[in-house]
């Protein structure tokens, strides 16, 4: 008994390693799914900066801070509406006399600021506040909110793996077998494109002295894609 066990051990030892090597113990297929859906943009950012030039550095420090001041205290009377100072740059300018050493004729104070917001119905006042004040706008975008986009790529994520399934469920048919087992799945995701106002297109109204400008907030696409591995049991197929 003892010897016909032992060769039984010996008989199950190729099996039992190649399962350990990761070997397929069918026929692999490689699957790719997609779930799409075109939103609308519920978010805008507004870019804009306070510039001035003077050879009294503290004469242009208070321009700018008057000026930064009331058009943030302006936007955060809004509800829900960030404002974020990106940067602040300090800088001389020189002139370049002809045979002479250069000559630090002036200083140059940028300060530049962001606004966020989802109530787009009151971006026409906050761009007219902005340029009231005596900012220049550098550029605006509509995009979709990161809660809007988690949401819609939870919800298309399932979808993308139920199709993956489906496509699973009809390859593992036509290779004339009963079931299949994922072997490897991986998702990715493709983020919507913002849409882009120049500043020059902004503020054209305002430089014509008309109306508000008309700005449409567009719609992003979010979508998302799923790939991976199946493995489908072997079948014997008939040579004709």
């Amino acid at each position: 008994m003892r010897l016909v066990l032992l060769l039984s051990l010996i008989l199950l030892t190729p099996v039992t390693v190649q399962a350990e090597n990761g070997q397929p113990a069918g026929t692999r297929i490689t699957i790719s799914a997609t779930a799409e859906a075109e939103l609308p943009n519920d978010e805008v950012v507004i870019l804009y900066r306070v510039e001035r030039e003077g050879k009294d550095v503290n004469d242009i420090r208070r321009q700018v801070n008057r000026i930064t001041t009331a058009i943030q205290k302006r936007l955060q009377l809004e509800k829900g509406v960030k404002v974020e100072t990106t940067s602040r740059r300090m800088q001389p300018v020189w002139q370049y006399p002809k045979n002479k050493p250069r000559i630090r004729s002036s200083w140059h104070l940028t300060q530049s600021e962001q606004v966020t917001s989802s109530n787009l119905d009151a971006l026409p006042e906050w761009l007219d506040a902005i340029e009231t004040e005596g900012a220049q706008l550098s550029n605006l975008q509509f995009r979709i909110s990161r809660s809007a986009t988690r949401k819609a790529q939870d919800a298309l994520r399932m979808q993308a793996i139920e199709t993956f399934r489906n496509k699973a469920a009809t390859v593992t048919r036509s290779l004339a077998a009963k079931s299949f087992r994922i072997i490897r799945l991986n998702s990715s995701s493709q983020a919507p494109q913002p849409v882009v106002y120049r500043s020059e297109m902004a503020m054209m109204a305002k430089a014509a002295d008309a109306a508000p400008p008309s700005l449409s907030s567009g719609e992003g696409m979010i979508q998302i894609t799923v790939n991976g591995e199946i493995e489908v049991p072997f079948t014997d197929f008939p040579a004709k």
